[in-house]
């Protein structure tokens, strides 16, 4: 069987990283080969988008969204074609969608930021774990590490607005991501049941 692309998208703290990490423990339950992988990647470019994230680094925003799309085309010829080569479900938390999403809500025009994305491959399965700017930044202040992309409610609001038009232009599974770890995880799982036709015995 040719592998699937599964992408798990959403705002600063709506558990993308845990939700991609179960998701990837679930399918593995079910008899699935899975590669786990992320946006931005440990790799060089990557590591470069991070440090400009962080503030390490002064880039500017256009330049900030072509490193992106460079570590993400390093990452699609890479490790996520040959893995689905291979028959593996590559599950990654954030791809273009991020970079539209937060591009958009950083005032970088979003016709440009579509064109640089759009011919990156499309996830057989987007889900976009949806959840609003104040809980958001109540988890962040129980966060003592990862990349802060947006700290107030104004910011991360126009963030989410994107990411709901967004959702509906690519057709994302939205995800309501309040509730426990292990709520959020049963609603992905029976998207994902779903998807591959996955039965309880």
């Amino acid at each position: 069987m040719k592998g699937k692309f599964i992408v798990i998208e959403g705002i600063d703290n709506a558990g993308k990283g845990t939700q991609s990490v179960l998701l990837a423990e679930y399918l593995r339950s079910r008899g699935f080969k899975v590669l786990l992988t992320k946006e931005p990647t440990n790799g060089i470019l990557g590591g470069i988008s991070k440090a400009a994230l962080n503030k390490e680094l002064n880039l500017s925003d256009k330049a900030l969204q072509l490193i992106f799309c460079a570590d993400r085309a390093h990452h699609l010829d890479t490790e996520i074609e040959p893995a689905m080569q291979d028959g593996f479900i590559v599950v990654c938390d954030r791809y273009f969608f991020s970079t539209l999403a937060y591009g958009f809500a950083s005032n970088i025009n979003y016709k440009w930021l579509r064109s640089v994305n759009i011919s990156f491959r499309k996830p057989d399965l987007g889900i976009y774990l949806d959840l609003d700017p104040k809980t958001s930044l109540l988890r962040a202040e129980k966060q003592v590490d990862g990349i802060q992309l947006f700290g107030n409610v104004e910011k991360i609001s126009k963030v989410r607005q994107a990411y709901l038009s967004i959702a509906k232009e690519f057709h994302l599974k939205k995800v309501n991501a309040k509730g426990t770890v292990e709520e959020v995880s049963q609603r992905i799982n029976k998207i994902v049941d779903k998807f591959f036709n996955i039965k309880d015995n």
